[in-house]
């Protein structure tokens, strides 16, 4: 395994921004030629602190508790049960459960206040004909 300094590392954040016309996200890094995500959190304690020790602009969005209450039933539709954190990381384009931590406390008690904590297929089949 290789160890990159610090210095190697904000140079690859800048270096993607550069590449990319943007701040880059974590998922830009990851399977990427550049170093995974997890060195930057290992080495700097998140994301978001190497973007500003890189002096890039945070890419960070801010949603709603109503957003991400929709966010987690469409989920839930689309995998017809309800959501883990690992179905987050899978999404494309659901919040991560860091997002949902930071907003209910925990992720149980997110997907408890979307009505998803234990739903089955017919009570989601039920949702969707709502919609």
């Amino acid at each position: 395994m290789k160890r990159f300094t610090k210095e190697q590392l904000l140079f690859f954040l800048k270096e993607a921004s550069h590449d990319l016309g943007r701040t880059p996200t974590g998922k830009d890094f990851d399977k990427s030629k550049y170093p995974s995500r997890t060195t930057y959190v290992n080495r700097f304690g998140s994301w978001n602190k190497a973007l500003k020790l890189a002096g890039l602009k945070l890419n960070s969005k801010t949603y709603s508790r109503s957003e991400l209450i929709d966010f987690l039933r469409l989920l839930a539709a689309e995998l017809g049960r309800s959501p883990t954190p690992t179905d987050l990381k899978k999404s494309k384009w659901a919040p991560s459960q860091a997002t949902y931590r930071k907003s209910f406390g925990s992720f149980r008690q997110a997907l408890k206040e979307a009505g998803q904590l234990k739903q089955d297929a017919a009570s989601l089949k039920q949702f969707v004909k709502k919609q």
